[in-house]
């Protein structure tokens, strides 16, 4: 069976579950009606899965808009803002962020790798923009932005985005949570009806925030700030009655009504003049900017740190998308998305652009979108902001506002939160909070840095604790009975008995004839290395007294160079203090590996009949 033809049979089977739906709308058994639910969002996600971009025929292309016009469409309005504020930040003119709005849509739809990323212009880079226009004119900044595409393409081949997997969940939350503020902070003044954060300065105007508050209250219009309220409240509870309702689009057509029809000063074209939709081409000298050898080679080099604050929050919506919506992504699809879409954005003379914002924030249920959606999102860049774009800049500043104060309320995943709260995982809620706090002080992807560095310590903390067994010789050795007590070290150095009982020892004592008296056996498990190695020493040292120590490897995974290097100190320790060491289930791997410590290779050459291979 063709896809057309699947496609076309799981829609019949949806209107046949519609009209079964239609009849029972009167009855009352919400077994059933709980049924046809559900299976008419298994058929959405059989739909789903069978292609993003599957359109061979009318019929199909028309069913994928029908499906996703309205989250497309969403979020080219929603996004309006921030567009034009990534362009003005800049130092250069808002509109140059329009053609990196209308590119990024159309390639993150056909090369994405995931269903529910939208690509903007970022604002991560306007201030790194912002000194170059200062200091080489706009024209140096679509070269930049075609050397942060290189950069992240070559950087894709080394596959550190898969690292991202490693993250906590309460870093990416905490991001989030960070991001709230940022984004109400950074939009503040529009809900007074102002427009002091977007004046073209590239820097932020006010002392600190209490001084910027202080400002808004004394000049703002608070009439504003309560009619941006009410339009928050409009699109919160909207949320909660009809989350399928694309109450931004609803919202942005009526400001856009009330804006035509009670024209005010306080709007966005009175902040950003008239801008719309200009496609041209990298220009290759200015005023200021003449590309030579040492300006291009500044140029890329300045552009290392953009490539890498974009590559790290592009994975960190990537990563939160993924986790808080179970919408898997290809990361090594979309860094090479990020990557082509800052290369064509450069070619076409606009401005760095990521994943600045995903369709988690919006009321739309984003397991029902695919790529469609995105596309959709290009093509609305060209009929809000080409087409009829100085209509759209009449929008009221407090209906933007009141979008933005939604969008910025949506960032945090709330259920999650307060999951946490219920199970009473206190501890992981302070962190979350740490990390935001720092988001807003220091920057989000400080705040990622520095969380992801704690993270990995208290990870690493955790892995140091040594898991080993010890098995020591009992009175009746001759025998051939040995008493075994299994012993891990626990975080708090405590050791956990956990049996005794009888054990043969051939395996991991080297032949009884040659050796003769009371032993110890210490049993490695899992892996050695630098973190664990030190908890490891100090407990062969409180090993008791016997004639010989053996050290067994056989359940020994992977050891590093650090771990040998401070193994054979402690060994030459022991062997000061008059007491035998042995080595017993080794492959001739782990062998080669310790020869490359000059004491352990040399103990070796003496020593051979102390190393017992694996089935030997």
């Amino acid at each position: 069976m063709n896809v057309d033809n699947k496609i076309a049979l799981l829609e019949q089977e949806m209107q046949v579950l519609d009209v079964k739906e239609q009849k029972l709308s009167n009855q009352h058994d919400s077994q059933v009606k709980g049924s046809i639910n559900q299976t008419k969002l298994s058929i959405k996600n059989a739909l789903s899965r069978i292609s993003h971009l599957s359109v061979h025929n009318m019929n199909t292309a028309l069913f994928f808009i029908r499906e996703n016009w309205k989250s497309g469409m969403t979020q080219a309005m929603m996004n309006m803002p921030f567009i034009l504020n990534a362009g003005n930040n800049t130092g250069g003119n808002p509109s140059a962020a329009y053609s990196s709005a209308l590119i990024g849509g159309l390639i993150n739809g056909f090369f994405s790798g995931s269903n529910h990323s939208i690509y903007a212009p970022t604002w991560v880079a306007a201030g790194f923009n912002y000194y170059i226009v200062q200091q080489y004119g706009y024209e140096a900044v679509p070269w930049v932005t075609i050397m942060v595409g290189l950069q992240i393409y070559i950087l894709s081949h080394m596959k550190w985005h898969h690292l991202i997997d490693f993250m906590p969940n309460y870093v990416i939350e905490g991001y989030y949570l960070g991001l709230l503020f940022l984004i109400a902070n950074g939009y503040i003044d529009y809900a007074f009806g102002l427009s002091d954060m977007h004046s073209n300065r590239g820097f932020q105007v006010y002392h600190d925030r209490f001084q910027m508050y202080q400002e808004f209250f004394r000049r703002g219009d608070l009439y504003y700030l309560g009619a941006s309220i009410f339009i928050f409240f409009i699109l919160y509870f909207g949320w909660k009655i009809n989350k399928d309702l694309p109450l931004i689009v609803l919202i942005c057509l009526t400001g856009l009504m009330v804006g035509i029809l009670f024209p005010t000063e306080k709007c966005l074209k009175n902040v950003y003049g008239d801008v719309s939709l200009k496609i041209s081409f990298i220009e290759s000298s200015g005023p200021h900017f003449q590309p030579d050898f040492w300006t291009l080679l500044f140029l890329f080099v300045y552009a290392i740190k953009m490539t890498f604050y974009i590559t790290v929050q592009n994975l960190l919506c990537a990563k939160g998308a993924e986790y808080f919506t179970g919408v898997k992504c290809d990361h090594d699809k979309e860094i090479f998305c990020v990557s082509l879409t800052n290369i064509c954005a450069g070619i076409f003379n606009s401005v760095p652009c990521c994943a600045s914002i995903r369709l988690i924030i919006l009321n739309i249920r984003v397991r029902n979108m695919n790529r469609w959606s995105s596309i959709l999102n290009g093509l609305s860049v060209i009929l809000f902001y080409g087409l009829f774009s100085r209509y759209f800049l009449e929008i009221p500043l407090y209906f933007v506002s009141g979008i933005l104060l939604y969008s910025a309320y949506m960032c945090p995943t709330w259920p999650y939160l307060e999951m946490l709260w219920r199970t009473k995982r206190r501890l992981i809620l302070v962190k979350q909070i740490t990390i935001s706090i720092i988001c807003v002080y220091y920057g989000a992807i400080e705040s990622t840095i520095i969380g992801s560095m704690y993270a990995m310590l208290q990870f690493a903390e955790k892995m140091s604790a040594a898991a080993s067994e010890v098995i020591v010789s009992s009175d009746e050795i001759q025998k051939n009975s040995l008493i075994k007590r299994s012993c891990i070290r626990q975080q708090d150095g405590a050791d956990l008995q956990l049996r005794n009982d009888t054990l043969g020892y051939e395996d991991d004592f080297p032949d009884i004839q040659h050796f003769k008296g009371s032993f110890c056996i210490y049993r490695f498990n899992g892996a050695i290395n630098y973190i664990n190695v030190k908890n490891h020493i100090a407990q062969i040292k409180k090993l008791p007294e016997s004639d010989y120590i053996v050290l067994s490897f056989r359940y020994v995974s992977v050891f590093d160079d650090e771990a040998i290097d401070k193994l054979s100190l402690m060994i030459q320790a022991l062997i000061s203090s008059q007491r035998e060491i042995l080595f017993t289930g080794l492959n001739q791997g782990m062998i080669d590996e310790m020869r490359y410590n000059e004491y352990m290779n040399n103990f070796y050459k003496k020593h051979r009949q102390h190393f017992k291979l694996l089935g030997s």
